[in-house]
C-alpha cells in the first residue's frame, strides 16, 4: 500500500465515522428525542429515517459533482452545509423542523462517502479494493458504535442541543480535512449505463428488542453487539470478495443477502428466548445486513471504471439509503400494526428478494471495467 493510498484510506474512515454518529447513533439519544417531541413509533420512525433520505436524495448528484469537480470542492460544500444543518436541528422546536434540519444535513453527508469510496477506487488496485472498501465501510458501525456511547453522555449533560451541536462540529472539521488531503480528482463528465439492478440484499429494520419484553439495558447492550459485528463483517466480507482476484463480488452479495434472510427469521425466536441467544442471532444479522455495502460498491465502480465510479457509487448508494430511509417507518408501522414478530419476518422477505435480484441481474457478468480501472490504481 503507497503512502498515498494509505493516507486516503485514513482519512476517509475518520471522515465516515463523524458523519456515522448521528445518521447510525441517533438512536441511542431516541428516548430523549421522542419525550421532547412526543413521537410515538411511526412518528420516531419518520423522523430517524430524515437523515438517511437526505443523503438518498443527494448521492446521485453528489456523485456526478465529484466526476466533474474532483473530491474537494465538494467536500467544503457538505462541511458547510452539515455545520449549518445540524447546528438548525439542535435549535428546532418542533419534530417537523428537526426532521426538515436533519434531512438537509444527510444532503451535506453525501459528500463524504462519495469522495471516500471514489478515491479508495483510484487508489487501490482491484485484488485490494475490497477489503479497503470494508475498512472505510468498517466507519459506518464504528461510528454508530461511538455515537451510542457519547451521545447520551452529552444529551445528559447538555440536551440534545449539546449533541447535536458537538456533531455538527465534528462532522464538518473532519470532511473540511478530508478536502485538504483528497486525492480524487474531476474527470470528463461521460453517460452512465448500467445493465441490471445494484440492490442492498437486506432491510435494516430498526432494534426492537425492548418490544419483545428486554429491558433497557440487554437492548442497549445488543445494539452494541449489533455495531460492533457491522464492523467486523464489513472487513470479513470485503476479504472474501477480494478471492480470485475480486472475481466473486456478486456471488458474495448473494451470500450476504441470504444470511440476512435467515437471521430475520431467527431474530424474533432468539428474541423471545432472552438475551443469550439473541446476541447470536444479533451477530447473524449483522453480518447479513449490515455487511454487504463495501462489496456493493467496489461492484458498481468496477463496472464503470474510475472516471465515473463517483455517479455509479452514488447510484448504488442512493439504493442503499433509500432502503434505509424506507425501512425505518415501514418498520415503525409494521411494529404497530402487527407486532414485531411480523416486522423482522418482512424483512426477511425483504433480504430474500435482495439476494434473488442480485443472482438474477449480475450473476456471470464479467466487471467489463476491472482491467482499466486496475490499470489506474496506484
Amino acid at each position: 500500500m503507497s503512502p498515498r493510498a494509505r493516507t486516503t484510506l485514513v482519512i476517509a474512515v475518520i471522515a465516515q465515522a463523524a458523519v456515522s454518529i448521528v445518521q447510525f447513533g441517533l438512536p441511542a439519544i431516541g428516548m430523549e428525542i421522542r419525550d421532547q417531541f412526543g413521537l410515538g413509533p411511526a412518528g420516531f420512525g419518520a423522523v430517524f429515517a430524515a437523515v438517511g433520505l437526505g443523503s438518498a436524495v443527494a448521492l446521485i448528484p453528489t456523485g456526478m459533482l465529484v466526476d466533474r469537480f474532483g473530491a474537494r470542492p465538494v467536500l467544503v460544500g457538505g462541511a458547510v452545509i452539515n455545520l449549518v444543518a445540524y447546528l438548525s436541528a439542535s435549535l428546532a422546536g418542533s419534530a417537523a423542523l428537526f426532521s426538515a434540519a436533519i434531512f438537509v444535513a444527510g444532503m451535506g453527508s453525501a459528500a463524504v462517502p462519495v469522495a471516500g469510496m471514489s478515491s479508495l477506487l483510484r487508489e487501490f488496485p482491484p485484488e485490494k479494493r475490497g477489503i479497503a472498501l470494508g475498512w472505510r465501510q468498517l466507519a459506518v458501525p464504528l461510528g454508530g458504535t461511538i455515537g451510542a456511547a457519547a451521545l447520551p453522555v452529552l444529551a445528559g449533560a447538555g440536551g440534545v442541543r449539546l449533541a447535536l451541536s458537538v456533531t455538527a462540529v465534528l462532522t464538518a472539521s473532519t470532511a473540511a480535512v478530508f478536502a485538504k488531503l483528497s486525492t480524487a480528482g474531476g474527470g470528463e463528465a461521460r453517460s452512465l449505463r448500467l445493465d441490471g439492478a445494484l440492490t442492498a440484499p437486506g432491510m435494516r429494520p430498526l432494534p426492537a428488542a425492548q418490544g419483545d419484553g428486554l429491558g433497557r439495558a440487554e437492548a442497549g447492550a445488543l445494539f452494541v453487539v449489533l455495531n460492533l459485528s457491522a464492523a467486523a463483517s464489513r472487513l470479513v466480507w470485503g476479504r472474501i470478495a477480494d478471492r480470485d482476484g475480486g472475481t466473486r463480488r456478486v456471488r458474495t452479495l448473494i451470500e450476504i443477502g441470504t444470511l440476512a434472510a435467515a437471521a430475520g427469521l431467527v431474530m424474533p425466536v432468539a428474541l423471545h428466548l432472552g438475551v443469550v441467544t439473541a446476541v447470536f442471532a444479533t451477530i447473524a444479522l449483522a453480518f447479513g445486513c449490515f455487511g454487504f455495502n463495501g462489496v456493493l460498491y467496489v461492484t458498481a465502480g468496477e463496472l464503470v471504471g474510475p472516471e465515473r465510479a463517483g455517479r455509479a457509487v452514488g447510484i448504488a448508494s442512493t439504493m442503499v439509503f433509500g432502503a434505509g430511509s424506507l425501512a425505518s417507518p415501514i418498520s415503525g408501522l409494521v411494529a404497530e400494526s402487527a407486532g414485531y414478530d411480523a416486522m423482522w419476518i418482512t424483512a426477511a422477505v425483504v433480504s430474500a428478494a435482495g439476494a434473488l435480484v442480485a443472482r438474477q441481474s449480475l450473476a456471470g457478468r464479467p466487471l467489463v471495467a476491472r482491467r482499466a480501472a486496475g490499470a489506474t490504481a496506484r
